[in-house]
């Protein structure tokens, strides 16, 4: 009898005894092949400096390919969350990927950190929305350094030449914005595909147009082309690029026609460059020298950055999400979605993260400075 007394209360114990941790699982939606494949390969390879370990919980990181498409963007997000019950999601790359990976996302009720740089994805912060935020700057704050600087030096025409998708469509409404405010006449409004070889037809329209400048909306070595071929056919005026330009093979390729470019500098880029007040100066130098170390030097580039960032920014909030619930429920992945929207004063390689109710963009325009690519070096403009 008392054995069987026993035998039940140690089999009530067992029952009682609290069930093994569970690790964090983050899902990372990249673009590893397709036209944005340059970009989600620098962005995987800033995932590579997350912690395994936060607040004593193993952390995992699923990755999946979107394959610059919006719809395996979205099959990539059901896999990882019906057969790995993700957490929380880094990605995807693209902006189409990351517009439809929105739906999923709410439907989960899973946040999700987009590398993707479209305002409109988190903004204005709504009941959808209030599950997304980005580690990218806007459009806008790309913009201001630039159309200042054109203001400055008596641009009174400006021609533009961009991707023809949505990155470029942004940036069409952005500088007739901007044109508009500053009293700048927009005379032309080129698109072109990130994989064409040759983009002369457009060209000559722009230097039809006569403009005093041209504006680049453009990334990576796809970036090099207009001004190739802009100097190619003799146009003498001011060339700005986004911020895309300071990533990739766009030094390489442009050579010294490249210099004197105008772009919008990150510290992810440019820190050393900054002055020594600005506050995220040294977590910026911090993230280069670990990337660089392993990347190679000269490797650093924002979109590694803004990946970098996504990490550090979980690792912030999982301390106060771990208070709500436990990794794989609900109330963890509320917990995560709350923690990020209260986090404040995070210096990381992209500038200073301040989050809220109603601005899940984080950065705002100090994290970017008017650069300039000065013998095959970014650099800020003082």
């Amino acid at each position: 009898m008392l054995r069987s007394m026993l035998g039940v209360c140690l089999a009530v114990q067992l029952c009682a005894a609290p069930a093994l941790a569970a690790d964090i699982n983050v899902g990372i939606i990249l673009s590893a092949t397709g036209p944005a494949a340059a970009i989600g390969n620098a962005e995987r390879n800033g995932t590579l400096f997350g912690p395994t370990e936060i607040a004593g919980k193993k952390v995992n990181y699923l990755f999946l390919d979107e394959a610059s498409d919006s719809t395996a963007a979205v099959a990539a997000l059901r896999k990882l969350y019906q057969e790995s019950k993700i957490d929380i999601l880094v990605g995807p790359t693209s902006t189409p990927g990351s517009f439809a990976a929105i739906d999923p996302a709410v439907e989960y009720r899973l946040p999700m950190i987009t590398l993707a740089p479209v305002n409109a994805l988190v903004a204005p912060v709504d009941a959808r929305r209030r599950w997304i935020f980005k580690t990218t700057t806007n459009d806008d704050h790309e913009a201001t350094p630039l159309f200042a600087n054109m203001r400055k030096t008596g641009v009174k025409k400006l021609a533009l030449i961009g991707f023809g998708d949505s990155y470029g469509d942004a940036w069409s409404k952005v500088s007739a914005d901007m044109c508009a405010a500053a009293g700048i006449e927009l005379v032309a409004d080129e698109k072109y595909a990130r994989t064409d070889t040759t983009v002369v037809g457009q060209i000559l329209k722009i230097i039809a147009a006569r403009p005093d400048a041209v504006l680049i909306a453009a990334s990576g070595a796809p970036a090099a082309l207009p001004l190739l071929q802009l100097r190619e056919k003799g146009y003498e005026g001011q060339i700005y690029g986004t911020l895309g330009a300071t990533f990739g093979d766009f030094r390489k390729l442009t050579g010294v026609q490249g210099d004197g470019i105008f772009v919008p500098l990150s510290p992810a880029v440019g820190a050393a460059s900054f002055p020594d007040d600005y506050p995220a100066k040294k977590a910026a130098l911090e993230f280069i020298q670990r990337y660089e170390a392993k990347f190679g030097p000269g490797s650093r580039n924002i979109f590694a950055g803004s990946a970098y960032d996504a990490l550090l920014l979980i690792e912030r909030a999982v301390p106060a999400a771990l208070k709500a619930g436990e990794p794989g429920t609900a109330e963890f992945r509320e917990g995560l979605r709350s923690a990020i929207e209260g986090l404040k004063g995070v210096a990381g390689s992209r500038g200073v993260y301040n989050y809220g109710p109603n601005d899940h963009t984080g950065l705002d325009q100090s994290a970017l400075t008017l650069g300039k690519l000065d013998k095959g070096e970014w650099i800020a403009v003082r």
